[in-house]
């Protein structure tokens, strides 16, 4: 329970301090997580995991933050606090993100873009939770989320195996801490095919012993 809080407080943490150096890049040319596969194993759907890797590791964030073991899909604040660790972490390589002093201005389409990987019902998820408005907040007037940007140089996502069954993706991996070459949790997922930005949406995420 210890490592768990102590894992916790470093994810939140590490999603509030700025980012000074990222500017906004096209988000087709941006560089993604490095993924790493087990010798032999390197799957044909490699572009697939490299879309997801970044909505994998928000969620993962999200559900160690909340201390859940699945992510669940019904629960709004949930579900915004993954969006919101997606968005801190990788707007900033969209091209119609705005990136001022550690602060990101992404119109509200692209905040949809983003969250379609998460959920095929935007206005399902409600408003903001209260717990997240120090970090992100909506601007009627530009139709725009302003968030607090977020770092991403301490963990990643990596991918073990992949396999499809009945159309859908099913890959198990670890989030590892990098500097100390640590598995933080692993993780078992499950991706449906869907057109949008990433090419598929998340239908189930856990963490496994």
């Amino acid at each position: 329970m210890l490592k768990k809080l102590l894992t916790a407080a470093l994810i939140t943490s590490m999603l509030i301090l700025p980012v000074n150096s990222v500017g906004p890049a096209s988000h087709e040319e941006a560089s993604l997580p490095t993924q790493d596969y087990l010798p032999g194993d390197l799957p044909a759907q490699t572009d697939a995991v490299e879309s997801m890797s970044p909505v994998l590791h928000a969620m993962l964030l999200a559900m160690l933050n909340q201390e859940r073991d699945s992510f669940n899909f019904e629960n709004g604040g949930l579900v915004w606090e993954g969006l919101y660790n997606m968005l801190s972490l990788y707007g900033q390589m969209d091209s119609r993100c705005d990136e001022k002093n550690g602060e990101l201005y992404l119109p509200e389409e692209t905040v949809r873009d983003y969250a379609a990987a998460l959920t095929e019902d935007f206005e399902a998820l409600g408003a903001l939770p209260a717990g997240l408005r120090d970090r992100m907040n909506y601007d009627n007037v530009s139709r725009s989320y302003l968030l607090v940007c977020g770092e991403d140089d301490m963990v990643h996502v990596r991918v073990d195996n992949l396999r499809t069954e009945g159309g859908a993706l099913l890959l198990s991996g670890a989030l590892v801490d990098e500097v100390e070459d640590e598995t933080l949790v692993r993780f078992q997922a499950v991706l449906q095919p869907r057109d949008n930005m990433f090419g598929y949406t998340v239908s189930a995420l856990s963490i496994v012993d």
